[in-house]
Formats: C-alpha cells, sequence, structure tokens
C-alpha cells in the first residue's frame, strides 16, 4: 500500500502500528514499532475493542525497543524532511523498493517486500518473520555502509555483475539501515544524546555523513527553514543546499539552490563532516573551508577512527553556517596569518 501510495502522489502515508482489528501480542508489536518507525507517517493505532499496544503496555523490551527506533528516525529527521521537501518540488516516489535505484539488476526485484528504501540513499531492512535474529538484505554491486555503526558492509566488486546477500544481526536494540555509496546524509545522533521532541533538533548539532561509491564520489541536499510554516515552497522563505564530494580533487562543494533572506538556525551551524570507508585518506589530517567570495572561513581538525574507518572534521570555533560555505579542501592546512585577517 506504501509503495502504491507513492505512485499515486501522496508520499506520506503509513499503516496502523501493531495492527487494527484485533489484539496484538509483544514480539508483534515490538518488531512493527521498528519497521513503521520508518514510515513516513507513523501511528500506532487500533480499534477500543482489543488490547492495549502502546509499547509501554508490554513491557519494557518494547518501549526500549520503539524509543530506540524512532530515536533512529529522528537522527536522520532532517534527511527525511529534505526528501519529502524536494517531492513536494519536483515529484517522484519518497519510498521505494530497491529496483527502483537498481533496474538492471533482476535480484533487486524479488526483495520489494522485505526491505525498501528511503529516498535515493537509504535501505531499512526491519525483520518481519517470528523470532528472526538476523536479516539478510541484497546488497547491488555497489558500496554500502551501516548508518549507526559508520562502517562500510559491503564493497563494490569490479569484476562482478550483480550484488550478494549478506547477514546482519537484527537485536530489539536497532534496525538496520543501510546507506548506498554515492550519498550524503544530514545527521544529528538523537539515539546517544536521548532526543524525546522534534523540538530538540533544531538545537542538536547537525554533521554531514559522506559515504563515497566506488569511484570515489558522493552527493546529497539538505532543505532549512524554520520547520513550522506551511508555505515556505510559495513564500520562498526556505534555504535548499547541494553537496558533492569527490575523493580525488579531496573536496566537498556546497551550492545554494534557493535561499531566503532571516535568520540562522541552530542545526544550520556547520558542525562536523565524516566521511565513510576512509581507508584511502586516513592521512589526512587538516581541511579547509571557503566562502564564496574565496575567503578562509575556519580551518578544520581531521581524526581517523581505524576500527570503523571513519574520518571525522570536526568545527575549529562556532558561528559558520552551511550556507556561507563554498567548499571544503582536504589535506589543505589554512594559513593561520591569511585566516586572522579575513574574519
Amino acid at each position: 500500500g506504501i509503495y502504491n501510495f507513492q505512485m499515486f502522489g501522496i508520499p506520506f502515508i503509513g499503516s496502523d502500528i501493531c495492527g487494527f482489528m484485533g489484539s496484538t501480542q509483544e514480539e508483534l508489536c515490538g518488531r512493527w514499532m521498528q519497521l513503521g518507525s520508518f514510515y513516513p507517517f507513523s501511528r500506532n493505532h487500533n480499534d477500543p475493542e482489543s488490547r492495549d499496544q502502546e509499547p509501554y503496555a508490554f513491557g519494557e523490551k518494547v518501549a526500549t525497543a520503539s524509543r530506540n527506533a524512532l530515536r533512529q528516525k529522528y537522527s536522520i529527521l532532517h534527511y527525511y524532511y529534505t526528501q519529502l521537501f524536494e517531492v513536494s518540488l519536483y515529484g517522484g516516489p519518497f519510498i521505494r523498493p530497491l529496483f527502483f535505484e537498481f533496474p538492471e539488476d533482476k535480484n533487486t526485484y524479488e526483495t520489494r517486500l522485505k526491505m525498501f528504501m528511503v529516498g535515493p540513499a537509504l535501505l531499512v531492512v526491519p525483520v518481519l518473520e517470528k523470532g528472526n535474529i538476523t536479516v539478510s538484505p541484497y546488497c547491488t554491486n555497489e558500496n554500502w555502509y551501516h548508518l549507526f555503526t559508520f562502517t562500510k558492509i559491503f564493497s563494490y566488486n569490479p569484476a562482478a555483475k550483480e550484488g550478494e546477500y549478506i547477514t546482519l544481526p537484527a537485536g530489539f536494540d536497532y534496525v538496520n539501515v543501510l546507506v548506498k555509496g554515492g550519498s550524503i546524509i544530514p545527521f544529528q545522533n538523537a539515539l546517544a544524546a536521548k532526543v524525546r521532541r522534534t523540538e530538540t533538533l533544531k538545537i542538536l548539532p547537525l554533521e554531514l555523513i559522506v559515504a563515497p561509491n566506488h569511484d570515489g564520489e558522493a552527493s546529497g541536499s539538505l532543505i532549512i527553514d524554520d520547520g513550522v510554516s506551511m508555505t515556505p515552497i510559495e513564500k520562498k522563505t526556505y534555504c535548499h543546499l547541494s553537496f558533492k564530494f569527490s575523493a580525488e580533487k579531496k573536496t566537498l562543494s556546497v551550492k545554494v539552490l534557493s535561499d531566503y533572506e532571516g535568520e540562522n538556525y541552530k542545526y544550520e551551524e556547520f558542525y562536523k563532516v565524516s566521511i565513510l570507508g576512509a581507508e584511502k585518506i586516513k592521512n589526512v589530517q587538516k581541511a579547509c573551508a571557503y566562502s564564496k567570495d574565496g575567503k578562509i572561513l575556519m580551518g578544520l581538525n581531521g581524526y581517523y577512527d581505524e576500527t570503523r574507518k571513519l574520518l571525522s572534521f570536526t568545527k575549529t570555533f562556532s558561528g559558520i553556517y552551511w550556507r556561507e560555505v563554498d567548499h571544503i579542501a582536504f589535506d589543505v592546512t589554512c594559513q593561520q596569518s591569511f585566516y586572522l585577517t579575513t574574519l
């Protein structure tokens, strides 16, 4: 049904989580809460004659699983918002089967009822069978990364024409969400921050997660607005940013597709850029952010996590916002004297 409504032009849709008619049970409701947290529209809802099915009604196991899954979604809520916003601008499906992205790989056809993509970048792999403690996503022949461990779980094979099924643990503590190589995702760690309300996301630092494809490239976008107004498109009171990363050029470029005059929002402030699967550039420890007119905005300090092959660059001070940035040059040390005179 959710797939169908995407093609009908109604992307904001979801089923009644845990079922509407009849009484559910613990494992079914817990797994459905994990799945349903990633629907565009998430609602646990049933008829008054059935048993209570709020997550707490089943005890701490289901309550914790539900909180964690919702916080996973909150961590990528700006990605959800951006993708739904772009669907409003350009059309197209928000939730889609894997073969929409990889129609040439016939193995993806049989996965449509086992996993689903959120936008062009994320693959959600829920547990759908009773008693299962693992899942087996199909990874097409591209780099794939785990969104919440930040590790590469499947690598592109130049000699192969198809992908492979892999096996991942699937407990009640989190949902497996994979990032397709070639993507850039806005991310806030709502799980670690134990976020309870989406209002908190307005002040929680936002980082960009860069997941390079086999060519070392990635792209993505971000919509910024007040999150409340009903007519930002009509009144053009939003900022639309496009990002492109190149490992070969060692740059992350930022293009402003649409902008507005108004205040900067806290979550829009430059915080961190994290590059997944970065073993080939692990020795890069410095970077420099430049403005639209070529001035240096700030230097960035790099840190490489050997275990996760994760290279992160963090801001050196506050007050720089993404729409001010033209590009970031990695493996470049800002000239300190010039840096101080151009702020």
